[in-house]
């Protein structure tokens, strides 16, 4: 099967994902969550073992808050980048969700979806260019998949067309009304991919990731929709990060086993590069909520 996607490609998401879905099971926790947790409320003397997977739960509760799921309402939702699917699992729990279908790009998380069948969720193996549902959706989530629809080598103007072609694929896809939540990382004090941020999305961990910037989301989104809540917590990344190099640190024999000592060092420099990341504020983390314009704007150049 072809994927097509102008962002990163396929083969660039397998160097990373697809490293084994073993391999993230012993640092990340149980949702399987591989994106920054939302901290409110969890005390920092809590144990890591409650800590990280309560604060998870927060962050996909945060996200159906944003696109306004209550209790009971039984939703039709899209989750753009759905990873090991902890919103697909989470959604339904409390009858938010009648039914969320999952986009990924990953073979290996696409298979582990697939064998776990869980009830009312599709798995795609499917970009979300080349998404077409046949009805539409009530909202639209998307945690961590954002940093891949750009790549090195983009300049603005093409950035903002590929961010452009996204908003505008969501607004097709979902009902009038319809909400929509993104959860990204962004440049923030870098200029650019220089530094310690390149480290980052560097070739031995994100091969030709291109963070955003927070004025490109805007100009992309503005013509559809809406924009009803912004937030920004470095912090929520720094105590998540800290987490996960913890939890791999501990498990540092059954990692090694599993994709060697290189392959455990590279993981641990990612982790700790990437709290520095966010400590030094050269990137931040965006939680966004929108809503769908009912038609979209032309507006001037």
């Amino acid at each position: 099967m072809t994927i097509t996607t102008a962002g990163t490609t396929a083969a660039d998401i397998a160097f990373h994902y697809d490293l084994g879905n073993d391999f993230y099971a012993l640092w990340l926790d149980e949702t399987l969550a591989y994106t920054a947790a939302k901290w409110d409320g969890v005390p920092p003397g809590e144990p890591d073992a409650t800590a990280l997977p309560r604060a998870q739960r927060a962050k996909l509760d945060h996200h159906l808050d944003l696109v306004g799921a209550r209790p009971g309402d039984g939703l039709r939702l899209l989750d753009v980048g759905c990873g090991w699917g902890a919103m697909l699992e989470h959604a339904g729990r409390d009858g938010r969700i009648a039914h969320a279908t999952g986009l990924t790009i990953s073979r290996a998380q696409y298979d582990f979806l697939t064998a776990r069948a869980l009830p009312g969720t599709e798995a795609r193996l499917e970009s979300w260019e080349d998404h077409a549902p046949e009805r539409p959706y009530d909202a639209v989530v998307s945690m961590g998949a954002f940093e891949h629809f750009a790549t090195v080598g983009m300049d603005r103007a093409e950035r903002l067309d590929v961010y452009s072609r996204y908003f505008e694929a969501c607004h097709r896809w979902l009902r009038p009304s319809g909400r929509m939540s993104l959860q990204s990382i962004a440049y923030d004090g870098a200029a650019d991919g220089s530094g310690p941020i390149g480290d980052f999305v560097g070739a031995d961990v994100f091969p030709s990731a291109k963070l955003p910037r927070l004025s490109e989301i805007a100009a992309a989104c503005d013509p559809y929709f809406s924009v009803v809540a912004l937030t920004a917590s470095a912090d929520d990344y720094v105590r998540t990060l800290a987490s996960w190099s913890a939890r791999l640190l501990r498990a540092r024999v059954e990692a090694e086993r599993l994709v060697g000592p290189e392959g455990y060092r590279r993981y641990r420099r990612y982790l700790r590069a990437s709290e520095v990341t966010f400590l030094r504020g050269a990137a931040t983390l965006y939680r966004i909520g929108f809503r769908r314009r009912d038609e979209p704007l032309r507006l001037s150049a």
